[in-house]
């Protein structure tokens, strides 16, 4: 009978062990951790301790790796019951829920901009905004451009956020030295960015989106629900 050292029963103890599901925790653990460029799937299977081509017995290829990061990190979001308050606050919650989320993982920002959304968990939140949006009165055609418009501005305000551009008109200028480039617009403002709540800037740019979702461009009239 045939025998195994303990490398070779915790290499199969391992493998047995291995879903897709614990397998993209760990590659959003090691985005997390690493950065977007050291998702490999032989540093995901080291992560693992797992053999590399173990690993496409659950996910085919790195960009069904990356779908399933995606997913892994939106599966964080609130999405709130359909029952649990007017459109508004739903869309609302699940708006600062993505926010949130992504905040937990900023170096997982730019797969949640630059991927679709392509399973069937990532779609998830998306069916209940478009839910929230239809009960609004939108049609579907109206609904379609009102969610793309609040969605990029979340995703827009995360990645300006995540780099820093929120913190000021440039590090070396102060009120003076714009008003002596000629930019008094930007001086005035100079008083406005210090301490500045972020949340609370982004509730209010979030409402100004969300109400603008209700009007009716081919009119120019707002829609009142």
């Amino acid at each position: 009978m045939a025998t195994t050292g303990r490398g070779g029963s915790l290499r199969r103890r391992s493998r047995r062990s291995l879903d897709r599901e614990s397998i993209l925790a760990a590659a959003v653990a090691l985005v997390d951790r690493d950065g977007l460029g050291a998702l490999t799937m032989r540093a995901l299977a080291s992560a693992l301790g797992a053999a590399t081509m173990s690993l496409y017995d659950h996910v085919p290829n790195k960009e069904a790796l990356l779908d399933g990061v995606v997913e892994t990190v939106m599966a964080e979001l609130e999405v709130p019951a359909c029952d649990s308050g007017p459109w508004e606050e739903r869309a609302s919650r699940i708006a600062r829920s993505l926010r949130a989320v992504a905040k937990r993982h900023p170096k997982c920002i730019p797969l949640l901009v630059a991927r679709p959304f392509a399973t069937g968990r990532s779609l998830g939140p998306c069916e209940a905004a478009f839910g929230s949006l239809t009960e609004a009165g939108l049609d579907r055609e109206h609904a379609l451009i009102a969610f793309r418009t609040i969605l990029a501005y979340v995703l827009g305000f995360l990645t300006t956020e995540s780099a820093g551009f929120f913190g000021g008109v440039g590090p070396e200028y102060d009120q003076d030295a714009l008003l002596q480039l000629g930019l008094p617009n930007l001086a005035g403002l100079v008083p406005h960015l210090a301490g500045r709540d972020a949340d609370a800037d982004f509730d209010a740019g979030l409402q100004i989106v969300e109400q603008g979702a209700l009007v009716d461009w081919s009119a120019g009239v707002r829609r009142t629900p």
